[in-house]
């Protein structure tokens, strides 16, 4: 109970600090931050629930990009091997490969994660081709540990971070490391639960100009309240909650549900929306007044299935882009063993 105590104690002493930082939160440091492309690597679960889940215990290895510490391994089970693959507007091929293991009561996970942007024309500043090609290449590598105590799990992930966007001259892939923390609670019931959880703390390690000078911009700092609930008389249905707050972007809602159908099929659903947006909509519906067609977040809505088994786990994600951007596809194959 003790060690439960200390470790919640520093966690919070952690997110006080930040808070208290210098214009930790302020207007003026929209879009400062780099590497963004670290919070895409959604599993067809975690995008279909649009990353509401964080606070629920998953025996799905994709939940440590949420929340390292609601990392579960099935009943009987040592290892998982697995991954997920996307595309969709704003990636041709992108996709993530995990390992996850235990020894004794503490479970272990690596990972790889690529995003291949495919071919891009060349352009000079007057909007003529060049005749060059480029082909950016972003890449992810994790190590995450997860501790069960007495009343709470604790975990956090280590990342390792590059990004090459162009071969020209002077040019390099940049460097990165950032970590993320969690802390989860579950009711003895099991009925519903909480996490507090800090994403992508971190900067450069090396950027993106080789000028002899190292700029170290940071990533991108999200900090996340997450909650779930069931319901005794519906055991089968689990609603999602979670609202973050980004130092660099708009603070933001997600709500997502769940409904398992007998022991091995899932249907899911869920909803985003940044603050800002909500409070817009809610004017817009009180003054009955039109307004512009914007969102400050790409998904709006997502849905999805699962079939788990012993053995093994397939998965599939869909999710509806705003302001016309099109659609992304999610599949996802995990092996017990």
């Amino acid at each position: 109970m003790r060690t439960s105590v200390n470790i919640l104690t520093a966690a919070l002493l952690v997110l006080v600090a930040a808070f208290q930082a210098n214009a930790y939160f302020s207007q003026g440091d929209a879009g400062q931050e780099v590497f963004s492309f670290l919070s895409t690597f959604d599993s067809p679960r975690n995008a279909a629930l649009e990353k509401s889940a964080a606070a629920g215990p998953s025996t799905d290895p994709s939940i440590a990009q949420l929340n390292p510490a609601a990392l579960r391994m099935p009943k009987g089970k040592q290892r998982m091997v697995g991954m997920h693959w996307q595309t969709g507007e704003f990636a041709e091929n992108q996709g993530t490969i995990h390992y996850t293991t235990r020894f004794r009561d503490l479970l272990y996970q690596v990972s790889y994660n690529w995003l291949d942007y495919g071919s891009i024309d060349g352009y000079d500043e007057y909007g003529n081709e060049t005749g060059k090609t480029y082909e950016p290449l972003s890449q992810l590598i994790t190590a995450t540990f997860a501790f069960p105590l007495k009343h709470f799990q604790f975990g956090t992930t280590l990342k390792f971070a590059s990004d090459r966007l162009a071969e020209e001259e002077g040019d390099r892939t940049a460097w990165g490391a950032a970590f993320d923390w969690g802390i989860s609670w579950q009711a003895a019931n099991r009925l519903w639960g909480f996490a507090l959880v800090a994403r992508d703390f971190g900067c450069l390690l090396r950027d993106y100009v080789d000028d002899g000078d190292d700029e170290f911009y940071p990533m991108g700092q999200v900090f996340a309240l997450s909650g779930f609930k069931r319901f005794k008389s519906l055991p089968r249905f689990t609603l999602f909650g979670e609202t973050n707050f980004p130092r660099y972007a708009e603070a933001r809602l997600n709500l997502g549900a769940e409904y398992l159908l007998g022991k091995s099929f899932a249907i899911r659903a869920g909803f985003t929306r940044t603050w800002l947006d909500l409070k817009r909509d809610a004017l817009e519906l009180i003054q009955s007044r039109d307004r512009p067609d914007e969102s400050n977040e790409a998904r709006l809505l997502s849905v999805g299935l699962g079939y788990s088994a012993d053995l093994f786990a397939l998965d599939y994600g869909f999710s509806y882009l705003a302001q016309g951007m099109g659609m992304e596809h999610r599949m996802g194959l995990r092996i017990n063993f």
